[in-house]
């Protein structure tokens, strides 16, 4: 008797867990996209410039989570379960990153992450500090970026950004659009930041 009583519990708790669960709101992912270049590419042929690649990006543990994260008042941050990036923000950044380089510069001049690369490839090194809307729902993207010709133990080249827009709402979907186009204005000056062969 016991047994059965125990057993029933057990389904009902069951059915009251799935229940819970079909009710809760759906998660949604959110991903950064590339954007076109604003303005005309560099003049500059493949022969003239040096290959680069987006070799790494590093983002705050603040933003290294699969949540999207954003400040509110009283130095807290929110972070909503539901509303979620589709892949770590860091690859993200690199992928889209390297596509918006490669509308920008000569064709043949950027190298993928993972692919094979010439011995005289550059590296890119993207530093982010900030990069999120904040409290007046601004979106803000902030940091340094470098370049390190091959076999050098340090930088040739070391240049701070800070960009800033207002999204179109203060909808996820609009922050990470506009999120795209600030992460284009970075790609807009790297490629007009590179030196030369």
């Amino acid at each position: 008797m016991i047994g059965i009583m125990n057993r029933s519990g057990l389904v009902s708790l069951a059915a009251l867990l799935l229940v819970a669960c079909a009710s809760s709101p759906p998660s949604k992912f959110y991903t950064l996209t590339s954007v076109p270049p604003n303005g005309s590419a560099p003049a500059a042929s493949a022969a003239d410039t040096v290959p680069v690649r987006v070799a790494a990006v590093h983002v705050p543990a603040m933003l290294d989570r699969q949540e999207i994260a954003r400040p509110s008042a009283g130095n807290q941050l929110e972070i909503n379960g539901q509303e979620r990036w589709d892949a770590p923000l860091d690859e993200m950044i690199q992928r889209v990153l390297t596509l918006d380089l490669i509308t920008r510069l000569p064709s043949g001049s950027v190298i993928l992450p993972a692919a094979p690369a010439p011995a005289d490839v550059d590296s890119i090194a993207v530093n982010i500090l900030q990069f999120q809307s904040d409290v007046t729902g601004s979106v803000v993207f902030e940091g340094s970026w470098s370049l390190v010709p091959p076999h050098a133990s340090s930088p040739a080249l070391i240049r701070t950004f800070r960009y800033t827009a207002a999204a179109s709402s203060q909808s996820t979907g609009d922050e990470v659009t506009t999120m795209s186009t600030l992460l284009g204005q970075l790609a807009d000056d790297l490629a007009r930041g590179l030196p030369a062969r």
